[in-house]
C-alpha cells in the first residue's frame, strides 16, 4: 500500500511505517536485538525524513524493545501510548522485563545490546479512545482494545480505510495459523474483537506481518472470535477435569504451539503468555 511501509527486520520484531504529507508515525519499532537493521529499514522508506511519532500497540518487548535506539537515533520522536501504557514504562519491574527479555533475544541471535537504557522508556503523548492525531492528509484513530494486554491499542487511518492490529484478537501467521493471545480478559478480548470488527476498514495490517491478503482480511474476524473461544473452551474443560494449572499448561502448549510460531515466538515468551491466558481465563469463569 503506498505510503504505509513494511519496516520488519525480523518475524519475531515488529515496525510498520506511516508516511504523512507533513508527519511520518512507525506503529511499534520491534525487538532491541535487529533495531539497527529497522532502522535501516525505515530511513530507507522515509527518503531523507524523519519519522515524528512511535504509536505503541502494547508495551511488551517485542514490540517496543529498541525505542532506546529509535530514540538515539531520532531525538524528537515521539512516543504515543494511552495512560495506561504510559504508567506501565515508568515502572521499574516493566522496564527490567523487557530489558531482560531483549538481552535473552539478543543472545539468542549472537548479539549483545549496547548502548541501551531504561531512560527511554517514557511517554511523550498520551491518547484514550477516539482521539485523532494528524499526519497531515492522513489522520491517525485511536482504539483502545484491551485483551492481549491492558494497555493495547489499535489505529485506524480512515482514508486509507486501515485498520491497525495489535495481538489482541490474535496473530495471525502466514501460513493461515493463528493462534490465541488474550493475557488478561476474555471478555475484554471479545468486546475488542467486536468493536474492531465494526470498523469500516478495506485493508488490515496485522502484527509481525503487514498488510493481510484479501481472503484473510475477509475472514480475520470471524476466524479471531472461533479462536478465542476455543481457546477458552480448552482451558475450561481441562479445568473441568480437576488438572492443575500446571497440566492445563502442558496441554495447552502441546495444542498451540508449534514450528510455525517458534519462528515468531521463543518457547519461553510462549510458556510466559500461556500462564497468563490461563489465569485469566480460569479467574473470569470461577467468579
Amino acid at each position: 500500500m503506498e505510503r504505509y511501509f513494511n519496516c520488519i527486520f525480523n518475524p519475531s520484531s515488529e515496525g510498520q511505517l506511516l508516511i504523512g504529507e507533513t508527519h511520518a508515525a512507525l506503529f511499534d519499532c520491534g525487538m532491541a536485538f535487529c533495531a539497527e537493521d529497522t532502522i535501516k529499514n525505515v530511513k530507507n522508506a522515509l527518503n531523507g525524513r524523519s519519522p515524528d511519532y512511535i504509536f505503541i500497540t502494547h508495551t511488551h518487548y517485542d514490540h517496543i524493545g529498541s525505542l532506546p535506539y529509535f530514540r538515539n537515533e531520532w531525538p524528537d520522536l515521539r512516543l504515543v501510548t494511552s495512560e495506561t501504557g504510559a504508567a506501565v514504562l515508568l515502572k521499574d519491574t516493566p522496564r527490567r522485563v523487557i530489558r531482560e527479555l531483549s538481552s535473552v533475544a539478543a543472545e539468542r541471535e549472537n548479539t549483545k545490546l549496547a548502548g541501551y537504557s531504561d531512560d527511554a522508556f517514557h511517554a511523550d503523548i498520551i491518547v484514550k479512545d477516539g482521539d485523532i492525531i494528524s499526519l497531515g492528509n492522513l489522520s491517525v484513530q485511536v482504539l483502545e482494545t484491551p485483551g492481549h494486554t491492558r494497555d493495547s491499542l489499535c489505529f485506524f487511518i480512515p482514508e486509507l480505510e486501515l485498520l491497525i492490529l495489535n495481538e489482541t484478537p490474535g496473530v495471525l501467521l502466514p501460513d493461515g495459523y493463528m493462534y490465541p493471545s488474550y493475557l488478561t480478559s476474555y471478555n475484554d478480548t471479545v468486546a475488542s474483537i467486536e468493536k474492531l470488527r465494526g470498523m469500516p476498514y478495506k485493508f488490515l495490517a496485522l502484527p509481525h506481518r503487514g498488510i493481510a491478503g484479501e481472503e484473510e482480511t475477509n475472514t480475520f474476524f470471524d476466524k479471531a472470535m472461533e479462536n478465542v473461544i476455543t481457546c477458552r473452551d480448552f482451558i475450561l474443560n481441562a479445568a473441568e477435569k480437576n488438572h492443575s494449572e500446571e497440566k492445563i499448561l502442558e496441554l495447552f502448549s502441546q495444542k498451540f504451539y508449534n514450528e510455525t510460531l517458534f519462528r515468531f515466538q521463543p518457547k519461553e515468551a510462549f510458556l510466559a503468555n500461556a500462564r497468563a491466558t490461563i489465569a485469566c481465563t480460569l479467574r473470569e469463569f470461577n467468579e
